[in-house]
């Protein structure tokens, strides 16, 4: 037994930190807390005996309003697990005993990959102490995170980096909701980063359950003694305002739905896109009479730098709206919203044109192209003097690639029909997100090339219609006029 402590002993000397966060009385598997591990071979404060003679401790790494958590080695399955443990001066109450149990029996029913599995929960029958056994959680938060990474936040890898987070955690809320489950305190410092693209959701305390919407859906249970024992008064406010829905910061625990976590992770968004919550106020009474009024400054004021994508800043905006109905009305909608951001790119930028501005010139060299979101445009070219429209273009259309994919001057002309908002193409865009250099960007290259030929000969061939119209009705016209 001796060589096998020593072994878990080298084997944390090894392993990357943990601990807990901040935010009162939420508790993650974080960063280093300072603490020193406890030696394995004494009790453990807050462990009680009998259940450290099947796991060794290394220490507290994490502390919460009601529980403290322990790095442990499981003996007999030798595996490296958290030990989540009732603070003993809570053991005799039973109101907290019951939340405790609560949190573990919802976590312990939502079987997702980007929430944390629970193993066991149990009872010391000397000390009637309850604890949870957990999968021990090697990272960040993603509150940490955004702080190493500042204002590189932005940078399109790293914001990648970010959304893909937001993503997995969106996609764990939306699994919750399919069970009934509403998180109610969503926010970064409950979100665990780890090295690998590993993502959880954590803390599901004050989770509130919902009935199923029709008959034999599947939905977490818990006790009905809990659920009843845990009942809420209206008024109470639960969760961290910083993160909060109008409904919710009120106290209005009936109206709070599946909705209210969209508000939530609208306000991560927020975080990741400013650096700061919505309500960043240092006062807590402030933050609450701002979370009531749900007064929300623009990202674009709060972060004021060109890399921020302003279609991600208006999905988190309507994500945080006042009015439930004025929001997204589910978190996969949020979803579907997100990713048709992602398919369209958000380092494009946006341009607008006033009605009869030229936006491309015949015979420039360009190394960008254009789609148009809004508005009509027409191609033009000039032919002996006059102007010849060769076609229109409206919402969806795009114009001037060519000149981007085969690195030649532009062909025709483009202006403004009406006013027009035009997503702006660069090359390196098209470099990067279709490989022009690989073998696929050869062959976009030279379709690009066979496009500009065949538009070059319409063109030709218009003109030279006419310019034989002209001749013909010439003679007619002086005919008539003689």
């Amino acid at each position: 037994m001796k060589d096998l402590l020593r072994w878990f002993q080298r084997k944390l000397a090894r392993s990357s930190d943990v601990t807990s966060e901040e935010d009162g009385h939420t508790l993650a598997i974080g960063e280093s807390s300072g603490r020193e591990p406890a030696s394995a071979q004494e009790p453990a404060a807050g462990i009680p005996t009998k259940v450290l003679e099947r796991y060794s401790d290394a220490g507290e790494v994490g502390r919460g309003g009601m529980a403290r958590v322990h790095r442990v080695l499981d003996k007999t399955l030798l595996r490296e697990v958290a030990l989540k443990v009732l603070r003993p001066e809570f053991a005799g109450k039973e109101r907290l005993v019951q939340r405790f149990i609560r949190e573990a029996q919802i976590t312990a029913q939502l079987d997702h990959p980007n929430i944390v599995p629970i193993h066991e929960l149990g009872r010391d029958e000397e000390t009637m102490s309850f604890y949870i056994n957990l999968k021990m959680v090697h990272g960040q938060t993603l509150t940490k995170a955004l702080k190493r990474a500042g204002s590189d936040r932005l940078q399109p890898e790293r914001l990648a980096e970010f959304l893909d987070v937001f993503h997995k955690v969106c996609q764990a809320v939306a699994f919750a909701h399919s069970r009934g489950v509403v998180h109610r305190d969503l926010k970064p410092s409950n979100i665990m980063v780890g090295e690998y693209g590993q993502v959880y959701v954590m803390d599901w305390g004050v989770a509130r359950l919902s009935p199923p919407a029709e008959p034999g859906e599947r939905r977490v249970e818990v006790s009905e003694e809990l659920e009843e024992a845990l009942s809420e008064e209206p008024g109470n406010i639960i969760g961290t305002p910083r993160y909060m829905p109008p409904e919710q910061v009120r106290g209005q625990h009936d109206r709070v739905d599946q909705r209210s976590d969209v508000f939530a992770l609208g306000a991560i968004l927020y975080q990741i896109l400013t650096g700061q919550p919505p309500y960043a106020s240092k006062s807590y009474y402030k933050t609450l009479l701002e979370a009531q009024a749900a007064k929300i400054p623009p990202p674009e004021s709060v972060a004021d730098d060109s890399r921020l994508p302003a279609g991600l800043a208006q999905i988190a905006l309507r994500a945080m709206a006042y009015e439930p109905e004025d929001r997204f009305a589910s978190v996969s909608e949020l979803l579907k919203e997100l990713d048709r951001f992602l398919r369209g790119g958000w380092d494009q930028v946006i341009q607008r044109f006033p009605a009869g501005s030229v936006i491309v010139t015949e015979g420039d060299e360009g190394d960008v192209a254009y789609v148009i979101l809004d508005g009509r445009c027409c191609v033009y070219t000039v032919a002996g003097g006059e102007k010849m429209v060769l076609r229109e273009l409206g919402p969806g259309e795009v114009f001037a690639e060519t000149a981007v994919f085969s690195s030649v001057r532009r062909t025709a002309s483009v202006e403004a029909v009406e006013d027009v908002t035009l997503k702006v193409v660069s090359r390196k865009t098209l470099t990067t997100g279709l490989g022009l250099n690989s073998w696929m960007g050869t062959f976009v290259k030279a379709l690009a090339d066979r496009f500009r030929e065949v538009d070059e000969e319409l063109r030709q061939l218009k003109a030279e219609k006419s310019a034989e119209a002209a001749d013909a009705s010439g003679p007619t016209a002086r005919g008539s006029a003689t």
